[in-house]
């Protein structure tokens, strides 16, 4: 929706009345049903808490249902979100992101262009499972993310659309547009969405070079300041069908898409000077600008039967992705010296293609028993073909000659096939749910250069154990679980092709990484609606982090690696929505978690390590007549991630509400990281440079959004159709 029809919208919803509004928007042209059914629904709470799981509910917050899936994660509680891609929970990385219980099979700057292009007013809930049972595939070490859209039961026509723009420095706007038309047997959906934007990046490198790794008397320090300007606007749709065979069961054929574009212009100063002294003897400017397009599309077909009353239910389900994307890299370099003469100039262009195709396929079945227990088994294969090319070449006079030390090509096929069986007990008060899961991997990939042409390949078999026991004891309940995961490497990690930042950064994955395992340990105690609080302890083996290599020529070099460790242990508690009064609901988390990484270096063992607090509150306030206000915040301190170490993020977010037109449109104002606090800021220490980075984006924004609704019809049965497709493909081309 742009941004004059948006306006006009709310001024017609103020100055006209109800009746002639909807007139306006929705005319005559569909004739009156009656309705034969009228369901109240009791208000959503902000939040669910469980044994395994924290459900957050977006259409009871004010704030969280504004924007962009991406904005919205950035505001839940214990959850730090990088503009890379990496997400951290509770202190963690390693989190796999899911849609309706089927992995987006995304990671990096593809899984960021993907929830920046969908809108925040297409999802019910939000699930933050840190304790995945066996169906869910074993990838994803400190847990889960899974995003559940909202599903229309209603028969006939239901109609929303959604709208909003904010401002920060730059300004962004986003309109969705969702149809459902249920008649009969079949059940038809759509929705199509649009953001647009310009996403602001400032930043600030200082790096120092040992004397052993210059030659040099003392230090030396080189000094990056960079501005860049990414303007973007992405599609986004989906769409399917759903047909009712019979009361028991249902086929259901869908498909979804994300078409983005995005442009990069930046500018970065550089300049070198000796340690005390700290004046310039040289400096250097870089100008890099990028064009990219990337195109998702993901089809899918599930089936669902209910054997019987007893809850018997089969589920199979066959999914198909593709990713293309299409990136063309300039870089221009000038330096020059103390007297600000131009001693030499170089330019550098790339052309980076990259294309994957993935097939997944899955069955599950549900076998209740007498005295409520329940075993569930299941299979599942994934199969994935990636290629890879990236092309370079540096401008010598008026003539592009190919570099051969950057241009490559790669190839990577992957096979997982899995097996799991799960069962839920209860031994008088003792409650158990216990599971296996079997994976077995292959793959194989090749590296292509004008210096090598090398071919990997590898294979194994993996059990997880999962253990999940609940008691009660007085008005609560005391659990344990035990689980062991696995972080496979993305994609883009193994790619080896390399991607230059400027003349003193690159970054390029790496072929010989492993998986990573963890052990998962947590006891907790929750009391009834109230309150959760737990202690976890979690250990891993061979940890994939990003790493930093200082080259001879000073330029870093960064590539994933599997450091020796991790562990991470500590406490947390999470509130429910408590009622401090009758207009005045609170909830809140706090959490103190230790992290160590160690590794080994030029003979040596380090260790990273840090204790981080992570803390949020969430107060909502109901004013009666419709209106309706949030305020809320968010803290994540110091935290060791590898050799980095990322200093604290906080912020503080508003909204505030009406509704209007019956109750079936809302117009909201609120505000994004008031205090602009919200910053990344990292320092790192590595054998001959040490690094301090300060990172501002455009995250403060004040915005204003509208929704509206429009349905003809009456409730129904949920058919009880669920899809759970769960292996986390790792893509980032």
């Amino acid at each position: 929706m742009s941004g004059n029809k948006f306006l006009l919208v709310i001024l017609l919803s103020v100055f006209f009345s109800e009746d002639a509004f909807s007139q306006f928007i929705m005319p005559d042209t569909i004739p009156d049903q009656d309705i034969e059914e009228v369901v109240v629904v009791a208000k959503l709470p902000e939040l669910e808490i469980k044994a395994d799981k924290m459900t957050y509910h977006l259409e009871a917050s004010v704030v969280r249902k504004q924007g962009s899936l991406y904005e919205v994660l950035e505001t839940l509680p214990g959850i730090v979100v990088n503009k890379d891609g990496t997400i951290y929970m509770n202190g963690k990385s390693g989190v796999n992101v899911l849609i309706d219980g089927k992995s987006t099979y995304l990671s990096g700057q593809e899984l960021v262009n993907l929830l920046k292009s969908t809108p925040a007013s297409t999802a019910d809930k939000i699930d933050l499972i840190t304790h995945p049972s066996a169906r869910y595939d074993a990838s994803g070490n400190s847990g889960l993310i899974d995003i559940h859209t909202k599903k229309i039961k209603l028969q006939g026509l239901n109609l929303s659309v959604n709208g909003g723009i904010s401002q920060g420095i730059r300004s962004k706007g986003n309109g969705s547009i969702s149809l459902n038309r249920r008649n009969g047997k079949f059940n038809f959906y759509l929705t199509y969405s649009l953001y647009q934007g310009n996403d602001q990046h400032d930043l600030e490198i200082n790096r120092l070079y040992s004397e052993e790794l210059t030659g040099l008397s003392s230090e030396l320090k080189l000094y990056q300041d960079s501005y860049s300007e990414s303007p973007y606007v992405s599609h986004y749709y989906r769409t399917g069908v759903d047909f009712y065979l019979s009361p028991r069961t249902t086929i259901g054929v869908s498909t979804n898409g994300n078409l983005f574009h995005g442009e990069n212009e930046g500018d970065m100063n550089s300049s070198f000077s000796l340690c005390p002294q700290n004046v310039p003897d040289s400096t250097a400017h870089t100008l890099n600008l990028n064009d990219r397009h990337r195109r998702n599309f993901s089809g899918g077909i599930t089936l669902t039967h209910r054997f019987d009353s007893t809850g018997k239910v089969l589920d199979a389900s066959f999914d198909y992705l593709n990713v293309h994307s299409d990136e063309d890299q300039f870089i221009y370099n000038s330096f020059r010296n103390l007297s600000n003469q131009t001693e030499r100039q170089d330019s550098l262009r790339g052309d980076i293609k990259g294309n994957i195709h993935l097939y997944a396929g899955q069955i599950n079945l549900k076998l209740p028993f007498e005295n409520d227990w329940i075993l569930n088994l299941g299979a599942k294969s994934s199969y994935v073909s990636i290629d890879n090319d990236a092309l370079y070449a540096n401008r010598e006079q008026d003539t592009w000659i190919g570099d051969d030390n950057f241009t490559q090509g790669f190839s990577y096929k992957e096979n997982i096939n899995a097996a799991y069986v799960e069962g839920n007990a209860r031994f008088g008060q003792l409650s158990v749910q216990a599971g296996l899961r079997l994976e077995h991997t292959r793959y194989k990939g090749r590296q292509t250069s004008a210096s090598c042409d090398s071919s990997f390949s590898a294979h194994s078999i993996d059990l997880f154990p999962t253990v999940l026991m609940e008691y009660p004891l007085g008005k609560g309940k005391v659990s344990l679980f035990y689980g062991k995961r696995i972080n496979r490497p993305n994609y883009g990690d193994l790619n080896p092709s390399a991607y230059i930042f400027d003349n003193y950064t690159y970054e390029r994955g790496n072929t010989l990484l492993k998986p990573e395992k963890t052990d998962n340990i947590e006891v907790s105690y929750a009391f009834k609606d109230l309150f959760k609080a737990g202690f976890l302890f979690s250990y891993t083996s061979k940890a994939i982090v990003k790493s930093y290599i200082v080259e001879e020529n000073k330029r870093v070099f960064i590539t994933p690696l599997n450091l020796t460790r991790a562990i991470s242990l500590g406490p947390r508690v999470n509130t429910g929505v408590l009622s401090l009064a009758s207009f005045w609901n609170l909830n809140a988390n706090a959490a103190f978690i230790y992290n160590r990484y160690q590794w080994s270096e030029e003979l040596s063992n380090k260790v990273n390590e840090d204790c981080t607090w992570i803390a949020g509150l969430n107060n909502q306030f109901s004013f009666g007549k419709g209106w309706s206000a949030e305020l809320s915040g968010s803290y994540n301190g110091k935290m060791a991630a590898g050799q980095a170490t990322l200093s604290p993020v906080w912020q503080v977010n508003c909204g505030i509400q009406k509704k209007v037109l019956k109750d079936k449109a809302t117009v909201g104002l609120f505000a994004r990281d008031i205090f602009h606090s919200y910053r990344y800021n990292m320092e790192l220490a590595v054998p001959g440079q040490r690094a301090f980075t300060k990172e501002r984006y455009d995250n403060t924004l004040v915005g204003i959004s509208f929704s509206w609704r429009f349905s003809k019809g009456y409730e129904t049965k949920d058919s009880g159709r669920k899809s759970d497709i769960d292996q986390s493909k790792r893509i980032n081309l």
